[in-house]
């Protein structure tokens, strides 16, 4: 039997079959995200420049013939990991893209976000209203949005959040829901 939950926030289906109380119970979560890349040292100096994340070198990953192709940087307080892996083909593909979403406290900490990203140079949005808080994007070397969400604070529930195709992306519905 499935069942339907539906919130402000999620709306999820569950199903409550033996096969999946059968699961393997070792799953622990993200081990680390994997962005593809034209250049490995952009990508690796935004983020440990513009972004709070550290080269850790004894990760990166080298072919048999000793070229690197991959290089890993960490955020140290929550041992989130990233791989910037060269991939040109799928870094094109991925323009415009906004795969991750990074939290920040407030509002007031995207406008200093604001001032960070005038300060380096990076390409970024304005402060929008999202659904139930704000939001903000950077362009990353590779054209990928960035975006910041405010999670410690929130703005009066809105199913009218701000629109912009650029930053935010274009909506588009299921047709099979």
């Amino acid at each position: 039997m499935a069942t339907t939950t539906t919130s402000p926030a999620v709306a999820t289906t569950s199903s409550t079959t033996t096969a999946d109380t059968q699961r393997p119970p070792s799953f622990k979560g993200i081990d680390h995200l994997k962005l593809p890349v034209h250049s490995l040292k952009r990508t690796l100096e935004f983020y440990t420049t513009v972004f709070p994340f550290v080269h850790a070198p004894h990760w990166d990953h080298f072919t048999p013939d000793h070229k690197l192709f991959a290089q890993m940087f960490v955020y140290e307080p929550l041992g989130l990991i990233v791989e910037a892996r060269y991939n040109p083909a799928q870094a094109d593909a991925q323009r415009g893209w906004d795969p991750i979403t990074w939290g920040v406290g407030t509002r007031k900490d995207l406008e200093e976000w604001t001032a960070w990203f005038v300060k380096h140079g990076v390409v970024h949005s304005p402060i929008f209203t999202g659904i139930k808080g704000w939001v903000m994007g950077c362009e990353d070397p590779d054209g990928r949005i960035v975006r910041l969400y405010v999670q410690d604070e929130e703005h009066e529930w809105t199913d009218h959040p701000s629109r912009d195709e650029k930053w935010l992306g274009t909506v588009v519905a299921d047709p099979a829901t």
